[in-house]
Formats: structure tokens, C-alpha cells, sequence
């Protein structure tokens, strides 16, 4: 069997996680699964696996991608900033209600927390703390209502 040149390879590889991003964000971090990701990259079983031997690799390369499009989106330069933007975020973005979903699948509630109250600026860690509640129960409250917004018919 010939061997792809390094350039096919990482095509593929590039193709397999724009895919299995796509799933995750679009579909449910449930849904990804090997026979499902082959279908939507256009590429064999075997062909996956040749990149990944396992689902928890490909979601390893998947975490980094999710976390940025997520900051991206975000004010960081005060707790009042950082809410103002999520909460924009969430009545406005029906991706990044999305992304927010498919990061549980990714990041330890705790762990993003605690990233959180490094990543925004202030002096005043309760105050931080306290716009970080408000907003993530602002999600759990509103991002139903952006979700709906938005309907896509599975594929």
C-alpha cells in the first residue's frame, strides 16, 4: 500500500478535527464517535485511526479550539466587562451557547472556574467570584431561548 505524503496527512488530520468539532459543537459530544466522524470527514474508520487511536486523543486536540473560540468572544479587562460580554454573548451568539455546552464535555466546571478568576482583571477576588456566578447562571437561565433562535436539522 503506498504511503500519503506528510502534506495528505495532515490534510486528513485537519479534516478529521474540523469534523469532529463540528459534531461536538453542533451535535453533542455523545454523537462523536468514530463511525459517525468518518461519515461527515469522508474518510474510513481505519483512516481515523491511523491519526487517533482514541476518542480521548481527538478530544484532546478539540479542548484547545473550543477554549479559544470561547474567549474569544469575551471581555476580560473587568468582572463588569467579562459579564457585560457574556451575557451578550449568550442572548446574541448561537454558536458560542453552543460551544459553551460542548466545553462541559471538555473542562472540569471547577477547573474553568478557577481559570476564569485568573484570566479576568481585578484586584478583587469576591467581586470576580460574584459576576462569574451571575453569569453562568445567566447561561443556565437564557441559553435555551438563543438555542431555539437557531435550529438545525441533524444530518
Amino acid at each position: 500500500m503506498p504511503r500519503v505524503s506528510q502534506k495528505v496527512a495532515r490534510q486528513t488530520r485537519k479534516r478529521i478535527i474540523e469534523a469532529a468539532l463540528d459534531i461536538v459543537v453542533n451535535q453533542g459530544s455523545e454523537n462523536l464517535t468514530f463511525s459517525i466522524l468518518a461519515k461527515k470527514a469522508d474518510i474510513s474508520r481505519s483512516g481515523i485511526n491511523s491519526h487517533f487511536k482514541l476518542k480521548s486523543d481527538l478530544m484532546s486536540e478539540i479542548r484547545p479550539q473550543i477554549a479559544s473560540r470561547i474567549q474569544m468572544r469575551l471581555n476580560y479587562s473587568s468582572p463588569e466587562d467579562f459579564y457585560m460580554s457574556w451575557t451578550k454573548a449568550v442572548d446574541t451568539d448561537v454558536e458560542f451557547c453552543r460551544l459553551i455546552i460542548a466545553s462541559g464535555a471538555f473542562i472540569k466546571e471547577q477547573d474553568g472556574f478557577e481559570s476564569l478568576i485568573k484570566t479576568i482583571s481585578s484586584s478583587n477576588i469576591e467581586i470576580t467570584k460574584m459576576y462569574i456566578y451571575q453569569a453562568i447562571g445567566y447561561a443556565v437561565i437564557n441559553i435555551e431561548q438563543t438555542l431555539k433562535t437557531d435550529v438545525k436539522v441533524p444530518v
